[in-house]
């Protein structure tokens, strides 16, 4: 039946059958799930023509001619490979996936349409060497998150599942227990570890989802049913296709799995590659922090928790059913939380990057740009034959002038590498054909202005991600923001195909160059600039009153500036946009420790923000000890109120004084509780152990306990965890090496020191 449907790629694969090289696409469509075979994809890679002959309209970027070698399968092109290193010459794009060449040259991302011969098997609508092209479906996709638990003896107790879909919620767990014990909506007892694989499996037929989630779900639940069921000889066939669960490494030590037809989304990884930061990614962590509650058992700090788990086993299989699926919701509550699926959609329809790849930025640059560059009958190199230079300069840093200031405008530019790129054509061709009607950068680097590619890549994407503000799609914007952010990093990677020194070095100089002229500009103007780091810069308006025009006003002023400025003396037209970002009423810039110069990245200030008309204060304080859970609750509120106290001209002194006294009260024995993660395993602590470490040693020789992540106080006996007697508290240390270094960061700003307030009455003025 010949049929067009519109779909989006969730995952897909590559083997060889036959000495054919076939690809399997699958996902979700407008007709449910998808899956497309392709048999008839002709693989190719390039060589470098014999005696440097001009036989061939193609050339490397570094110039040697090339031809095209078509391949049948991958054995086929590692035999080809091989034959042209033992003729001695060299090969080029022989490392790139037969699955993203397909993909790349059809210029597919994600989202599809089919056109062919559909037919349903399996339950899935399946097509053999459809017409693939660009389309805009967005899927309703169907998620699983399981969890397991274990018994110390490698036993499996327990599994559990969380499944959604747009039609149906279910969560289930099997447990290992007797025939008599009595099952319940959401808890089915299974006789054995082979009966309880066996209905997992079933599950999972039966509500076929497209993605498999979980906390560390590849390293250690997949990886455990992995070996049970081997153990027990019984193959468990959790994918769309006929082969059962294997993992295997990669050559880079990476635990990959043969899952056929679903994508394998684990939570920490998904949080770190979307750039949400938390100090732990322990799921309870997470969950705490995203949700306001945790797991049934608490294992934040890393105890044993199996004497817990296996009594439930033993005594209460209900409670232990509850605590496992509990943990396959929490990941899904988390997902829904912060849109994290959505966001993942996005990622990979705009960078062209199949669901579990979305953090491969390289990959996503070869997407990009290789199909482009072949368009110019220019090929890249392998990325083994890189030759990596240096690691490329950061961006530029203003000391900041350390003091209390009034009436601060931060400005920032907008997307400043990706539109130094657009400025000044900063691009792997133009670099490669630099001679042909040169650009040249601020720190002298040449730039074709005929020949390039990424600078209307950037365009296209700024374009998509006004749009999406525009339509407020906050993810799809996000997605295109990560995108763009990268391109300056991949180039400057040493796994990039398309580094050279060259590139990186073009844009961090232009930055560099544009962050100080545009200081010299404000400061011939008779502003004064208190600080500045690599994109923003803080600058001091004369008064209060209407600075949102005076903002707006300077903001226009320097953008005409730039807009002229590059179009004297380097004759290229100004992408870059510098916007009003904050103003703070108040703002505080502190100096380093021990030191007359200012801290970097480390400030207080009084935002006002307004709406409709109504303007609001906002405390913002980066870089501080209160935005850091090192330091103890007492220092971190301590902090705090010093800063909003100065914000609103308060008494400091009696306040500092106050707090002292409080302290050595005992008031404020519940706020001196310490904590910090050990960087590594705790036998490795032998000479000048750090107090976190004493602590940890001290409660696993005591306790028996292992915490990766201690809580402690400072006594008289030194570091003491709070599991265990700590009445003898060290009052000193906590006036001395917390409350102190806070105190004096702010008296200093008043020529004062806390020092000095343990002999006469200090006055401020």
């Amino acid at each position: 039946m010949q049929t067009k449907i519109e779909a989006f790629i969730l995952t897909g694969s590559s083997f060889d059958y036959n000495n054919c090289q076939i690809l399997k696409l699958y996902g979700q469509s407008s007709q449910g799930s998808f899956l497309v075979v392709i048999n008839n994809f002709q693989n190719y890679f390039f060589k470098e023509i014999a005696n440097g002959q001009n036989q061939s309209n193609l050339q490397s970027l570094n110039g040697v001619w090339v031809e095209k070698v078509l391949v049948s399968s991958q054995v086929d092109l590692k035999i080809k490979k091989l034959e042209c290193e033992q003729n001695g010459l060299r090969t080029f794009e022989s490392d790139v996936r037969p699955l993203d060449r397909f993909l790349m040259d059809q210029r597919l991302f994600a989202q599809i349409t089919i056109e062919g011969k559909g037919q349903v098997k399996n339950g899935l609508f399946t097509f053999e060497n459809p017409k693939l092209t660009p389309g805009h479906y967005y899927p309703n996709v169907k998620i699983m998150s399981f969890d397991i638990e274990t018994g110390k003896d490698g036993t499996l107790l327990s599994l559990a599942y969380a499944f959604r879909s747009e039609k149906l919620v279910e969560n289930m767990t099997f447990v290992l227990g007797r025939p008599t014990d009595e099952d319940t909506i959401d808890v089915h007892f299974v006789k054995s570890e082979k009966e309880l694989l066996s209905v997992f499996e079933k599950a999972v037929k039966r509500l076929d989802p497209d993605i498999f989630t979980g906390w560390n779900v590849i390293g250690f639940d997949f990886h455990f049913l992995d070996k049970k069921s081997k153990e027990l000889n019984s193959p468990l066939y959790l994918g769309r296709g006929a082969k059962p669960l294997s993992l295997f490494q990669s050559s880079r030590g990476e635990w990959l799995l043969n899952i056929e037809g679903r994508a394998i989304i684990d939570g920490p990884w998904a949080l770190k590659m979307n750039f949400f930061s938390f100090e732990s990614y322990k799921l309870n962590s997470v969950a705490k922090e995203l949700l306001g509650f945790g797991k049934d058992i608490d294992d934040d700090d890393d105890y044993d928790k199996w004497d817990e788990i296996e009594r439930r086993f033993r005594e209460d299989k209900l409670a232990l059913a509850r605590y496992n699926v509990l943990d396959a919701i929490l990941v899904l509550d988390i997902f829904d939380k912060i849109k994290l699926i959505d966001l993942l959609l996005n990622r990979s329809f705009i960078s062209g990057m199949l669901l579990e790849r979305v953090g491969g930025s390289t990959a996503s640059f070869d997407h990009f740009y290789l199909p482009d560059l072949h368009d110019q009958n220019i090929v890249a190199p392998n990325v083994e034959d890189i030759a990596w230079a240096r690691q490329a300069k950061g961006g530029f840093v203003l000391n900041p002038i350390v003091g209390i200031h009034s009436n601060v405008l931060v400005m920032d530019f907008k997307s400043l590498y990706p539109t130094v790129i657009q400025t000044f054509l900063i691009d792997p061709l133009s670099r490669f054909k630099r001679e042909l009607n040169p650009r040249t950068t601020p720190v002298g680097l040449k730039f074709s202005s005929e020949a390039y590619i990424l600078p209307n890549k950037i365009t296209e994407l700024l374009e998509r991600r006004s749009k999406a503000k525009k339509e407020k799609n906050e993810n799809l914007s996000q997605a295109i923001k990560i995108l763009m952010n990268s391109f300056y990093g991949v180039m400057g990677s040493n796994g990039c195909r398309f580094y050279h020194e060259d590139l990186p070095d073009g844009i961090t100089g232009s930055g560099q160059w544009i962050l100080k002229t545009v200081i010299e500009f404000l400061e011939a103007k008779k502003f004064k600039v208190l600080y500045g780091d690599t994109d923003s810069l803080f600058v001091q308006l004369p008064r209060i009153e209407d600075y949102q025009f005076q903002g707006k006003k300077l903001v226009q002023e320097v953008n005409q500036f730039l807009k002229e400025k590059l179009k004297d003396d380097f004759n290229v037209e100004s992408k870059l946009e510098i916007q009003f970002d904050k103003f703070f009423k108040t703002l505080i810039l502190t100096s380093i420790r021990g030191s007359d110069e200012g801290a970097k990245k480390r400030y207080a200030g009084l935002s006002l923000k307004e709406n409709d008309g109504v303007v609001k204060e906002e405390m913002i304080l980066t870089g501080m000890e209160y935005v850091r859970s090192d330091w103890s609750l007492l220092a971190r509120d301590f902090q705090f109120e010093l800063i909003r106290k100065v914000f609103y001209q308060e008494d400091i002194i009696s306040y500092i004084e106050e707090t002292i006294k409080k302290l050595e009260s005992k008031q404020l024995d519940d706020q001196l509780v310490l904590s910090k993660r050990l960087s590594k395993p705790l036998r490795e602590y032998v000479k000048n152990v750090p107090p976190h470490a004493r602590a940890a040693k001290i409660l696993f020789l005591e306790k028996g306990i292992l915490k990766k992540r201690p809580q402690f106080v400072m006594t008289t006996r030194g570091a003491v965890p709070i599991e265990l007697r700590h009445d003898d508290i060290d009052y000193d240390y906590y006036i001395e090496r917390q409350l102190a270094p806070i105190a004096d960061s702010i008296l200093s700003l008043f020529g004062k020191s806390f020092s000095q307030l343990r002999g006469p009455q200090l006055s401020l003025f």
